[in-house]
């Protein structure tokens, strides 16, 4: 049987040994998304955090198309966009006053009259060049797109 005494060391020493002994990380964590924060450069920066070690841990990411050699961040570069197909058309009509044919990717053409032609060419103005090139897109697909666009337009240029 133990003595009360040899309990009371044996029990301290153990002590000492699991304070000396290091404690190794857990093989797996799960990290759980508590937040992201998009900064005006494009940036992002997603905030987990994991209960095993109870620590916040925030990851810098790009968004889904980072890494992708055929899409391209147009707002990386400061190079004057050019506009190309259809809205070259548009601001010609616009100068001149006079209705145009634009032709569409699916060989079907269609005459545009000055106040569509000027109302899609002020909302092309005003945004950025992200959504210049995706105006500039639906424009040259077809008829339909290129209705949605000058409805669009429409109704930002009359304030609706």
């Amino acid at each position: 049987m133990k003595t009360l005494k040899n309990f009371f060391s044996e029990s301290s020493s153990e002590e000492l040994i699991n304070e000396n002994r290091q404690i190794d990380p857990p093989n797996m964590i799960v990290l759980k998304r508590k937040a992201i924060r998009v900064f005006p450069d494009g940036k992002r920066v997603a905030l987990y955090y994991a209960d095993k070690i109870d620590q916040y841990v925030s990851i810098p990411y790009h968004g889904p198309n980072f890494g992708k050699k055929d899409i391209v961040q147009f707002n990386q570069f400061n190079e004057e966009w050019t506009p190309k197909g259809n809205i070259a058309v548009l601001m010609q009509i616009v100068e001149n006053g006079e209705p145009l044919d634009v032709s569409f990717e699916d060989n079907l053409s269609m005459k545009v009259d000055a106040m569509t032609a000027q109302a899609i060419v002020n909302l092309y103005n005003n945004v950025n060049t992200t959504n210049k090139y995706r105006i500039e897109r639906m424009v040259n697909k077809d008829k339909n797109s290129f209705a949605k666009v000058a409805a669009f337009a429409h109704g930002a240029h009359t304030g609706l």
